[in-house]
Formats: C-alpha cells, sequence, structure tokens
C-alpha cells in the first residue's frame, strides 16, 4: 500500500473513531438528560393527582383516560390499597390486579418511586404516588411512559446529530483527500523507499566528490557536512563536528551573508586559519523562499596543482609544435633537394637522421636488457627531445631482463621523477643536457640522473612532502622517490656539481 494512501485511511480512521466515540458520548448523554425530563414530567404528575384526586368519583376512569391523552402520556392507571385496578386504558382491565409486582412497595409506605417494568401492555417507565385520606394510604397513582415511545423521542432528538455526523465524515473524506495532495506535493510523489534511496545516492555523491561540502538552513545552522571538508577543516585546525551549530564558527564563511543577499558567490578565496580555500556558495530556494546554502571548496594549493599538471600539458604540447615545425623543415630540405636533382645529397642527408636515431636506439639496446624499463626510456627520451633537452645513457650502464613487475614499476616511478625533476631544473638553461645511468648486479641496483640545470637551492627539505621552489605543491616527485627507496632499504642522496646538480638512487634487490 502505498504511503498516501496510509496516511488518507489513518488520517480517516482516527477522525472517524474520534467522530463515533463523540456521537456516542452525545447520544448517550441526549438519552439520559430525555429519560430524566420524562421522569422528572410523570413523577410530577403522579404526585399532583395523587394529592388531588377523588377514587370515589363515579366518572374516575373517563376523566383520568382523557387526562392521559391531554398530557401526551400511554397511561394513567389509579389502583386502590389491594392493588386493584380503578381505572386503565382498557376497560377489560378494571378491577384485576396490577402486574409487574413493583406496586406494593408504594402501598407499603413507600413513598414516590420510579420503576422500569412490564405492565399489562408495555414495558415501560412508571411514576408510582401514594393516595392518602386520614394519613391512610388508600390508594396509588401510576403514570407511565413506554420505553418505545421514549426511544423514539430519543431517535427524534438526535436526528439532526446523525446528519451532522454524516456532513462531518464527508467533511473528513474531504481533508484526508487535501492532506493527501499536501503530502504528496511535499515528498515530490516519492515514497519512503524512493526518499531512502535517494537519500543514500545523495550521501554516496556527496562522500565521492573531491570538494569540500557544507550546507546551511536558512538560519544559518549547518546540516550537512561531507568527509572531504572534515579533511580540510581537520587540517586548518578547525573543529569538524558541525552539525546543528552555526556556520560563523567556520572563518570567513559569509554563508550569512549569501542568506541575506541570496546571490551566489563563486570562487572565493577563503582563509581557515593558515588553509586558503577556493569557495562557491549558491543559495537553494523552496517555493520561491530561500532554504539556505550550499558552499563547496577545495584546498586552493590542489587547484594550482591541477592548473600546474594543465601548463605541463601545454608545454607538452608546445613541444610537439615545435617538433612538427623541426620535421616540416627536414622535410622542405629532403623536397628541395629533390627539386634540384640533389637525388645523392638527399639520400645522404636521409642516412645521416637515420643513423642519429638508430645510433640512440643501439645505446640502448645494448645496455638495457629489460624491455619493459627499454620502452619506458625510449618514451622519455624523445619526450624530452621534443622540449629541446638532450638525453645521454650513461655507456657504462647496463640492465638486466628483471622479470620483476614490481620492481620495474618502482624503477620507472624513479626514473620519471628524476628525469621531470631535471626537465623543471632546465628551464632557464640554453644547452640543456640529461645524463642517466643504471647498473644493476645480484644484490644491488644504482640510478644516477645529472643535469646542467639551476643546481640545489635547500638539499635538508628537499625529499619532504610538498616541499618544492618550482611553485606550490609541486614537490613530490622526490618525496616519492625517497618513500620507494626506503621499501628496499635503499639510499637516496643528492650533490651540487659545478653546473648542475646529481641525484643517485641504491636500491637492495634480489636477483635470485
Amino acid at each position: 500500500m502505498r504511503l498516501f494512501t496510509k496516511i488518507t485511511l489513518t488520517f480517516f480512521l482516527i477522525s472517524f473513531i474520534v467522530l463515533s466515540i463523540t456521537s456516542v458520548f452525545i447520544f448517550i448523554q441526549s438519552k439520559k438528560l430525555i429519560e430524566n425530563e420524562i421522569t422528572h414530567k410523570i413523577e410530577a404528575i403522579s404526585k399532583t393527582l395523587a394529592k388531588n384526586i377523588n377514587i370515589n368519583n363515579p366518572n374516575l376512569n373517563e376523566d383520568i383516560n382523557t387526562l392521559s391523552k391531554e398530557l401526551n402520556l400511554d397511561f394513567i392507571v389509579i389502583i386502590d390499597k389491594n392493588q386493584k385496578r380503578l381505572t386503565h386504558p382498557n376497560k377489560d382491565l378494571i378491577g384485576t390486579l396490577v402486574e409487574g409486582g413493583d406496586a406494593k412497595q408504594v402501598l407499603n409506605g413507600g413513598g414516590d418511586y420510579i420503576s422500569i417494568a412490564k405492565g399489562s401492555l408495555k414495558r415501560s417507565i412508571r411514576s408510582f404516588s401514594p393516595i392518602y385520606k386520614d394519613n391512610q394510604i388508600i390508594g396509588a397513582v401510576i403514570v407511565g411512559v413506554f420505553v418505545d415511545y421514549l426511544n423514539q423521542i430519543i431517535l427524534e432528538e438526535n436526528k439532526y446529530n446523525f446528519v451532522l455526523i454524516i456532513i462531518f465524515i464527508i467533511i473528513i473524506l474531504i481533508l484526508a483527500k487535501i492532506l493527501n495532495k499536501n503530502i504528496k506535493n511535499i515528498l515530490l510523489g516519492y515514497e519512503p523507499k524512493q526518499i531512502a534511496s535517494l537519500v543514500a545516492r545523495q550521501n554516496a555523491i556527496l562522500q565521492s566528490l573531491n570538494d569540500g561540502i557544507i550546507a546551511v538552513d536558512d538560519k544559518n545552522t549547518i546540516t550537512l557536512i561531507n568527509d572531504k571538508a572534515k579533511d580540510i577543516f581537520k587540517l586548518a585546525l578547525v573543529d569538524n563536528d558541525l552539525i546543528g551549530k552555526n556556520a560563523n564558527i567556520i572563518p570567513h564563511s559569509n554563508m550569512q551573508k549569501v542568506l541575506n543577499t541570496k546571490i551566489a558567490e563563486l570562487n572565493q578565496e577563503q582563509i581557515l586559519n593558515e588553509i586558503t580555500i577556493l569557495t562557491n556558495r549558491i543559495p537553494y530556494f523552496i517555493d520561491n523562499n530561500i532554504a539556505g546554502v550550499v558552499a563547496s571548496f577545495k584546498d586552493i594549493k590542489e587547484v594550482k596543482k591541477l592548473a600546474n599538471e594543465l601548463i605541463d600539458v601545454k608545454k607538452y604540447a608546445e613541444a610537439l609544435r615545435a617538433n612538427h615545425h623541426e620535421f616540416s623543415n627536414k622535410l622542405h630540405i629532403i623536397n628541395a633537394l629533390l627539386e634540384n636533382n640533389n637525388i645523392n645529397e638527399a639520400k645522404n642527408y636521409c642516412d645521416e637522421l637515420i643513423l642519429k636515431n638508430k645510433e640512440n636506439l643501439n645505446k640502448l639496446l645494448c645496455n638495457i636488457n629489460d624491455k619493459v624499463i627499454l620502452a619506458f626510456c625510449e618514451s622519455k627520451f624523445a619526450f624530452a627531445k621534443e622540449l629541446k633537452i638532450n638525453i645521454n645513457l650513461n655507456k657504462k650502464s647496463f640492465l638486466d631482463n628483471l622479470n620483476d613487475s614490481n620492481l620495474q614499476n618502482d624503477i620507472i616511478s624513479i626514473l620519471s621523477n628524476l628525469i621531470n625533476n631535471s626537465i623543471d631544473a632546465l628551464s632557464n638553461t640554453e644547452n640543456k643536457n640529461i645524463e642517466i645511468f643504471i647498473k644493476n648486479n645480484k644484490n644491488y641496483l644504482k640510478i644516477q640522473c645529472k643535469d646542467n640545470g639551476c643546481g640545489i637551492q635547500n638539499k635538508e627539505n628537499l625529499f619532504t612532502k610538498g616541499y618544492s621552489t618550482k611553485g606550490e605543491f609541486r614537490g613530490y616527485g622526490l618525496y616519492l622517490c625517497a618513500k620507494i627507496v626506503a621499501n628496499y632499504d635503499g639510499t637516496i642522496s643528492v650533490s651540487k656539481l659545478k653546473n648542475g646538480s646529481s641525484f643517485s638512487v641504491i636500491l637492495r634487490i634480489n636477483n635470485d
């Protein structure tokens, strides 16, 4: 059963039960009031008749029956002290004993009283009053109303209540339908399971984001914070247990400002203690009323790191364009030689180009026997050439076929980071040269990278995570190298050369 149907039925049943209980209570109270009213009426009549009646009146029966009709009573019966009927609506019963067995009490000095019993006619409410003469009871007056008549009066009095009950039931149905529609609109037509699924999916998305997310309601109270935001707050020494707290607890949050202006703030720098973040603050609305603000933010160092990576890609693209230009020039030279019928010169020029590339390749093939490392060196050396950087493999280099994928990956990581570091160091150097030395034996593997770049500025912090002199959030390559070296119980060192620097790595390996 759908949620909206359940809510409607529940609302209807609760309202119907309350209405029914109220109606029953009103009916019971009405019945009591009518019974009391009838009881008081017949009691007053019986008492009055008992004081004023003459039981010796020859027209007693006719007079009493006429009076009964005038007073809208079902019957008035006069009895003597022996319980014999002196009057009765049915003349045939005059002179017979009264039925019900409740007349003895009044004749025996019990005074006025009310009883409910079945007499000669029907079950009725009867009022008994004694008739006195010379302080002696000589008979009694019995005034009665049939119970059926009483019930008829009760139903007649409550017919409007029944109509009201029907009207209220219709109103309840209409209100239930309106409630159903409103709840449906509030929940956007979603069932509880669908809402739970949406919330779970939203939480999963929020936690998977690489940006910090925080949300506040219209009172600037924090209602949501994801794990990335908590990590950033932790680094900034800000309490990350913020749910339910005012957003002003966060330095320079400006969430209240966005709530007031209802205008989004994009790419705003915000300082959290000593950490700078780049923040977007977006207000959100419900029924055209502002309901809160969502802020997404990232450590600005990560943003700059991404920017640096894009710059590196741009440099590579520029290098490819330069290489394309150089290649085009060579083709133009060859084309010009051929157009002038200088076939031999063109052939010699091509052979020279091929020879240079072949010499470089032969050097690698002679010294690097591991195909994975060889493929990496070919691509890395070609990339450096496109940047107009000359990389030479030291003639004394030699590497066996390692047959160890983990070791191969670690060597590639070390070589890549050392070469990248050297390429950065050569940015302001005219004749850019890098020399690579790699050699292994049974127990050790040595890697050395020399360049003629700008040299070392600070050897002490060189392998510290995040340290760099080339821009923020750059110093991860050498830190990664040091971490790999530590796994092999090896050493990594750097020395300053007359022109440039030299990095040396020694790894303890076992080729058995």
